[in-house]
């Protein structure tokens, strides 16, 4: 039996298309942040390899997303995830998967707001990541209560600036290379302690797994899916947009290593890409990229609240929370239509993870993509075995059911290979077990023993 509140939920405006939508995912997933942020700390883990680990990630991201693409296109949802997932699979693993993502989304948003400071040092040196971190999410916050399509404007203007940044980059490197591709790609070197070593299979198995959440993120296109105007294409928009993150997140990381000119002092900077372009650009230009990077990086923020204020609504409607909880989060502002109240909750939330640091936020990141690359890509095999997926009008995954065993063996062996990195990778994991455990007693303890027990909603 459903809240009768989650039954009469309001409804959100059809006011997007697809390219509206495309901007808005690519913001949420933001190239740069992942690039600049993200990928400056798998720099500091992986060394060179930090170029192979993005390139192999990203392949692993694409071929998880085909399920992730069909499952959505069936049931495009503003929960996301978890509301596909619990509708094919189930209540109790649908929880899951939503306690997963109570995890990741803080985190993402911290880690991407963590990284503006590193790049306004340029300007004004010495400022303090924590409170410009917080003061960034705040203004995101604000502003990502306004009507989605101006959102969706405001979030595509910077995405320009964005793409521009990344390309930059590449160019820098590309236009003067110190060393040869095969030469990145087959002997990937870690730097530690001054010491110059090969890279371990374990310690590159956390980059590759750290480098895939990095480059995942194109599924957040469905979050919009009830803003959408025709919801059943978002699954073929889900595949072009993790294509397009790929290729711009891929070839500037190549870029750094191919073009670097001493990758030990490179690999051993706070920020890898700020000392890169300090080293190869002109002071001015340095400045200027500089500046597009955190404009890009204040974007994905922005971008990122609304998407996930869209999700913490659809969690009210579907009476996770008690019912004055689920009342509040249900509110959508009376001009903008957007969801207001669950806005700010994701904002606030994400404020309260900037104070763990960048290494622990990244290394939680990486361990929650394997479960949700589990949990979805099962519910992918279960979709389509019964009929709840792949049907006319909606995308099927290519290939069926290899890629979803391919994206099995990778979780898998990525799991295995990280439990023996025991000071990055095993903290992640068991930190992942504990939260999926919290969460089934959740459901055991509390929804399943509602009267008439609990499901999720169908939206109309």
């Amino acid at each position: 039996m459903q809240d009768p509140q989650a039954a009469a939920a309001p409804r959100l405006r059809r006011d997007l298309g697809p390219l509206a939508v495309a901007m808005l995912t690519l913001s949420v997933l933001s190239p740069a942040a992942s690039v600049f942020i993200a990928g400056a700390d798998i720099v500091h883990q992986a060394g060179s390899g930090a170029a192979l680990a993005f390139l192999l990630g990203g392949l692993l991201t694409l071929v998880f997303t085909f399920a992730q693409a069909e499952v959505g296109s069936s049931f495009p949802f503003a929960g996301g995830d978890y509301a596909m997932v619990g509708h094919v699979l189930g209540p109790r693993w649908g929880f899951v998967q939503f306690g997963m993502t109570m995890l990741s989304t803080p985190v993402f948003l911290a880690i991407t707001a963590s990284g503006i400071a590193l790049y306004l040092r340029g300007v004004l040196p010495g400022v303090a990541p924590v409170p410009v971190a917080i003061a960034a999410l705040a203004l995101s916050s604000l502003l990502a209560m306004l009507n989605v399509r101006t959102g969706a404007i405001i979030t595509g203007i910077f995405l320009g600036i964005e793409l521009a940044a990344l390309a930059l980059v590449s160019l820098l490197g590309f236009a003067e290379p110190v060393r040869g591709l095969g030469h990145v790609l087959l002997a990937p070197m870690g730097f530690a302690g001054g010491t110059t070593h090969p890279l371990s299979v374990g310690a590159l198995a956390v980059a590759i797994a750290a480098a895939s959440w990095a480059t995942s993120g194109a599924g957040q296109a469905i979050y919009f899916g009830e803003e959408l105007h025709s919801p059943a294409q978002v699954g073929r928009l889900v595949i072009r947009i993790t294509l397009i993150a790929i290729a711009t997140m891929v070839l500037p990381m190549l870029a750094l290593v191919i073009g670097s000119p001493d990758l030990a002092a490179m690999a051993a900077a706070e920020s890898p890409f700020a000392a890169f372009i300090a080293q190869r650009a002109s002071p001015v230009l340095a400045m200027v990229i500089s500046l597009g990077i955190a404009a890009a990086i204040f974007n994905a923020n922005l971008a990122g609240i609304i998407c996930y204020g869209r999700w913490i609504w659809s969690s009210g409607r579907d009476a996770i929370w008690p019912a004055p909880v689920n009342a509040a989060l249900l509110r959508l502002h009376p001009r903008f239509g957007s969801p207001w109240v669950a806005t700010l909750v994701v904002g606030v939330a994400a404020m309260g993870f900037c104070l763990l640091g960048l290494r622990a936020l990244v290394i939680i990141a990486a361990a929650g993509g394997i479960v949700n690359w589990l949990l979805i890509n099962t519910a992918g095999l279960v979709g389509r075995r019964r009929g709840l997926t792949g049907g006319p009008g909606t995308y099927r995954a290519p290939l069926y059911p290899l890629t979803h065993m391919l994206s099995f063996a990778g979780a898998a062996g990525l799991a295995l290979l990280g439990w023996r990195d025991v000071d990055t990778g095993r903290p992640g994991e068991v930190l992942v077990i504990g939260v999926m455990a919290a969460a089934l007693l959740y459901h055991h303890f509390v929804l399943a023993r509602r009267p008439g027990g609990w499901a999720l909603v169908t939206p109309g």
